[in-house]
């Protein structure tokens, strides 16, 4: 009886019963070509960003992630890469994300995450 429960654990655990002959999906960081986002807004208005993202024809656009913090946000694009490593020509995509109010005036900076390059930043003016 003993033998029946670890092999139910194991399953359970999904190391012991989960099929490995399809492909590995990995979920990357994908690159941002660049990010659009108004010059000013009102501290009760919501902000939308607009990412351009580039994927090859082996990724596929699953996310956004945000971390928000008062006066700025990192947001990443999050994507599917099936076959990491594939060096197809990219194709670029606008991606909208919107940050909801309240905002504190002043300065509110938005850093994009873009993997190992470096980030880019829009600063917009909070009135």
């Amino acid at each position: 009886m003993r033998p029946c429960l670890l092999v139910a654990v194991l399953c359970l655990a999904g190391s012991a019963c989960r099929n490995n002959t399809g492909p590995i999906d990995h979920l990357v960081v994908l690159d941002v070509d660049k990010v659009e986002a108004p010059a000013t807004i009102s501290s009760t208005s919501p902000l939308d960003v607009v990412l351009t993202v580039l994927t090859n024809p082996c990724q596929s656009f699953e996310r956004i992630e945000a971390d928000r913090l008062s006066s700025s946000a990192k947001l990443t694009a999050i994507g599917h890469d099936p076959e990491k490593g594939c060096t197809n020509l990219g194709v670029l995509q606008p991606k909208s994300y919107r940050l909801e109010p309240p905002f504190v005036p002043g300065t509110f900076t938005i850093t994009v995450d873009r993997g190992r390059v470096s980030p880019l930043v829009a600063t917009i003016q909070v009135r």
